[in-house]
């Protein structure tokens, strides 16, 4: 993997998201705005991003395996880490209530909103189609265990998983199913994919972009004291800890590339909406989430070149 191709990649895209923030500076941007944004982001095109993958990329039993491998290995690595930021807080001496927090916005990254965009840039449609498998992995995490961990009365509930009912799940899924059939799919629906497909990046930073200037702007503290454990354990320690467990691992280097790429993103963007939900912590979210956002600028290509010394 070229840390500089990486590096150009994460350049372009914190130029959009300054774009997005000048804008936001200048015009009030309402919440049915940012609500817009994220439909069409989340509705239309990452799942764009994951058919154009699937039309564009041979289905080889090689491919096939190269899926279930990073389906697998997402539900494994997420699981691990939220455990392990778990085990890390309290050692530290957090509260349990603080621990169990601090562990999933240590642990959980933002492998769709961002991840789906740069891997399909950085390794083509390819890339974006096994980035969103990664993400539904995470998705299961998400919405089992740690829903669980943030509800007070640690219960679980068959009803929270029906937030894994999607349009990128969705898309997988049919992408999977034309797979199958063995079917070609119509040239018009091949370049409907591939123009839509080209949404996602922009528009995604240009959100990101809007939520800096009225976060800035709010009377609120901007830190809080523990901020560093999850910015450093998301940004820093996990994905440096994959890439020295991948670098002992016999598989192909490609998924090795694209697994680094995923663990270095910055804390998942449904934060702020779970905690809002189910804890009286959405600020503590929502400044890890900006935080990591901004600072993954930097180390997303840090964490490449680490990388590169070993695969």
């Amino acid at each position: 993997m070229d840390a500089a191709t990486v590096t150009l990649a994460i350049t372009t895209m914190g130029i959009i998201i300054l774009f997005g923030a000048i804008v936001a500076y200048k015009i009030a941007i309402t919440t049915e705005a940012k609500n817009l944004f994220m439909a069409i982001i989340i509705n239309i095109a990452v799942p764009f991003i994951i058919l154009n993958g699937v039309f564009n990329t041979e289905m080889t039993d090689e491919v096939l395996q190269q899926v279930l491998i990073i389906f697998g290995v997402s539900i494994a690595i997420n699981t691990l880490a939220v455990f392990i930021s778990l085990a890390m807080g309290r050692l530290l001496g957090f509260q349990l209530s603080l621990a169990k927090k601090l562990a999933l916005l240590a642990a959980l990254g933002n492998t769709g909103f961002i991840a789906i965009p740069l891997c399909a840039t950085l390794f083509g449609p390819i890339g974006g189609l096994l980035a969103a498998v990664f993400d539904a992995g995470l998705d299961v995490v998400l919405f089992s265990l740690g829903v669980y961990i943030l509800q007070s009365e640690q219960r679980f509930h068959i009803r929270q998983l029906k937030a894994l009912l999607n349009m990128p799940l969705l898309a997988i899924t049919v992408g999977l199913l034309y797979v199958v059939s063995g079917m070609n799919a119509p040239v018009i629906f091949q370049d409907i994919a591939a123009m839509l497909s080209g949404l996602a990046a922009p528009l995604a930073m240009l959100y990101i972009g809007f939520l800096l200037p009225p976060f800035f702007k709010k009377g609120h503290a901007l830190f809080y004291r523990e901020l560093w454990f999850p910015l450093l354990m998301k940004l820093i320690i996990f994905p440096g800890i994959t890439v020295l467990i991948l670098s002992l691992i016999p598989i192909d280097d490609f998924l090795k590339q694209i697994l680094v790429i995923l663990t270095a993103m910055p804390t998942f963007m449904l934060a702020s909406v779970l905690f809002s939900r189910y804890s009286n912590e959405e600020n503590k979210a929502v400044m890890t989430t900006v935080y990591s956002t901004l600072l993954s600028l930097i180390t997303i290509p840090l964490i490449t070149l680490f990388a590169a010394y070993f695969f």
